[in-house]
């Protein structure tokens, strides 16, 4: 068997990119597809797309984010990337990376990579000291830098009453009690009012304190909605009350994964199991279109769950009571190929780059 090789992505791969994406060995991803590479990009990034490669056998995609770091170098981030799920997989390709910047990237002095690998003591054991540790490319462990390192998933890939069935006994009485209300849900288009309607929503969540939220610009938010919405990957759905929306959600679906990725409500307005059903609604809905998971994006990791200080702690019972368990992944790690130029990161260029990114953009953080 030919050794794993990282390469450029060929202008017909692109343009098939989001194909390519959802077939990674661990499903499909919307941190890797086009409108998030868009997203970035508008945002001081500088999107690479890198195919992993057996000889003329594909395994796998990347989305790389570069940034350029005054005086330090050139910065490589994968979102949730190698998609790969074990950590012999994981070593592979962290290997054919690196040799992939060591050839062709030589200012590039250090690379973070965050593979969707299950967090089992088993494989942080392979990873950091075990047959596929990664210690040979100075790997450093850090905590994942999406939202979802620790989430909700719902298998949806079953019948109603299976999916029904599935969900803690409450929940289904919230959404059958929202049926016999007759609580309808309506699809609306990724238009300038819906976005205004979303935003004012979202600020709301958790009873609309400021310093609980951690929201992108909005301006951040409509482009990566509008960018989902034209490729057909992502839609807005609401349940309005007197003719304005009192809740409201918006649903990506990337090959046969699905993720709800923002959402809101205004209390005041809501009547039990509105927010149940919306979930109700988008899971059958995905499914529906191919989809066979539904990650909620989100909740404290288990050790965490009881703690009020974590920022996800308030939305946990909910979303758990669809989903029932946490899925909780490795995290992150930083292969660092310039120890010297690293440390400069650390000590000023990250902080300095967070800084600047906020002042210039607006935006919640750099990543």
């Amino acid at each position: 068997m030919s050794s794993l090789q990282a390469r450029a992505a060929t202008a017909e791969e692109r343009r098939r990119w989001d194909e390519l994406v959802a077939a990674n060995p661990a499903g499909g991803d919307f941190v890797l597809a086009e409108a998030f590479a868009e997203t970035k990009a508008a945002v001081g990034w500088t999107p690479r797309h890198l195919v992993f490669a057996r000889g003329t056998e594909i395994v796998s995609v990347a989305l790389v984010l570069e940034r350029r770091i005054p005086t330090v170098g050139t910065y490589w981030y994968l979102p949730h990337g190698p998609a790969v799920t074990t950590p012999m997989e994981t070593h592979e390709h962290a290997e054919a990376l690196a040799a992939f910047a060591n050839a062709g990237a030589p200012r590039v002095f250090a690379i973070t990579i965050e593979p969707p690998v299950e967090n089992a003591p088993a494989y942080r054991e392979a990873l950091e000291t075990g047959p596929y540790s990664l210690s040979g490319m100075d790997a450093r462990w850090r905590e994942g830098l999406q939202g979802n390192t620790s989430t909700a998933i719902v298998n949806i890939d079953r019948d109603d009453d299976a999916l029904m069935t599935s969900f803690h006994k409450k929940c289904r009485n919230m959404i059958r009690r929202a049926e016999r209300d007759g609580v309808r849900i309506v699809d609306m288009p990724a238009t300038p009012e819906t976005f205004a309607h979303m935003h004012r929503l979202m600020r709301l969540v958790g009873g609309g304190n400021k310093q609980d939220l951690n929201l992108r610009s909005e301006e951040y938010a409509e482009r990566f909605w509008r960018g989902f919405s034209a490729r057909g990957q992502g839609s807005f759905a609401a349940i309005e009350v007197d003719g304005t929306p009192a809740v409201m959600a918006y649903s990506i679906r990337i090959g046969d994964r699905a993720f709800y990725k923002d959402g809101g409500s205004e209390r005041p307005r809501v009547t039990p199991g509105m927010s149940n059903l919306m979930q109700w609604h988008l899971m059958r809905q995905a499914r529906d279109a191919g989809a066979k998971t539904y990650d909620m994006l989100g909740v404290p990791p288990r050790d965490q769950l009881d703690d009020p200080a974590h920022p996800n702690h308030s939305l946990a019972p909910f979303k758990l009571s669809f989903a029932r368990e946490v899925t909780e992944y490795i995290g992150a790690y930083d292969l660092v190929l310039r120890p010297a130029a690293f440390r400069r990161w650390q000590r000023y260029g990250l902080p300095v780059a967070q800084r600047l990114h906020r002042r210039r953009y607006h935006d919640l953080g750099l990543f």
